[in-house]
């Protein structure tokens, strides 16, 4: 069979599989749980798979422990919790046509609470949808998500693909850290602008330097904490890039670089 690595002159492209038609049972379905955020609970999490209307189809990841995130930097401040699973399903009896249910619980002993679900319709697993999914049942003020993929993907693909998806995270990090910085700087100008005009009626001099004074350096704390949050992003990210790619150097290892000719499993 040729290898998707690369394609010299006389390389013809493999011949795949014939897709099955609706109702058939599909040999393998590859599904891959990969992340969830924005949960409101981290004891312990897990995520039951269940294709729809195979009661004896539930399969469940490991438990992980969340990882704490807070959003925004004033006191309204809100944490969700994260978790990463990385964990991938052969679906030996996914019949074609299916929809699959993807529930996320906290495994606390005394309640296995429901953090959110989502299924996923026949169209998306035909399209082999990679990318994160919004959950239902959340909790009220809640913006969960969990981030699926289905189907196979060659490792150079999935590389590069796990790659793009950090970066993105990081820039969405980012811009919601400054826009979270928005509220509190509107409010520092509003409340330094008062100030101000108290001391012009009052005819103070220094009352006017002492709110202008004032209201830089509470802007110059909000500035400093943005930078924090955005050079922990960059870190963060950049510390998740490099574990993706030893992955991938580590699974090339492991099967000896017949990984990089798989073109179909």
């Amino acid at each position: 069979m040729g290898c998707c690595c690369s394609k010299a002159p006389g390389i013809v492209d493999p011949v795949m599989p014939p897709k099955p038609e609706s109702g058939q049972v599909v040999p393998t379905l590859k599904v891959a749980v990969l992340s969830a955020e924005g949960l409101r609970s981290a004891e312990g999490i897990f995520v039951e798979v269940q294709i729809e209307g195979q009661s004896d189809s539930n399969l469940k990841t490991p438990t992980v422990a969340g990882c704490a995130k807070t959003h925004s930097i004033d006191e309204k401040a809100q944490e969700t919790f994260e978790a990463k699973f990385q964990c991938e399903f052969d679906l030996k009896e996914y019949t074609e046509g299916a929809a699959i249910t993807f529930t996320v619980r906290d495994s606390s002993p005394t309640k296995t609470e429901i953090l959110g679900r989502v299924t996923m319709p026949a169209t998306m697993i035909a399209a082999e949808f990679w990318g994160k999914l919004p959950l239902t049942d959340a909790g009220e003020g809640y913006e969960a998500s969990l981030e699926v993929r289905v189907g196979w993907r060659h490792i150079l693909v999935r590389t590069a693909q796990e790659i793009t998806n950090v970066i993105a995270g990081a820039v969405g990090d980012i811009q919601e850290t400054i826009h979270e910085a928005k509220g509190p700087t509107e409010e520092v100008c509003g409340d330094t602008a008062q100030e101000v005009f108290k001391g012009l009626l009052d005819l103070s001099t220094t009352e006017v330097k002492e709110a202008v004074s004032r209201g830089a350096a509470k802007e110059s704390g909000i500035a400093a904490e943005v930078a924090v949050e955005v050079e922990n992003v960059v870190k963060d990210d950049a510390a998740e890039v490099y574990q993706v790619v030893e992955d991938a150097l580590v699974e090339v290892k492991q099967t000896k670089g017949t990984v990089c000719c798989e073109c179909w499993c």
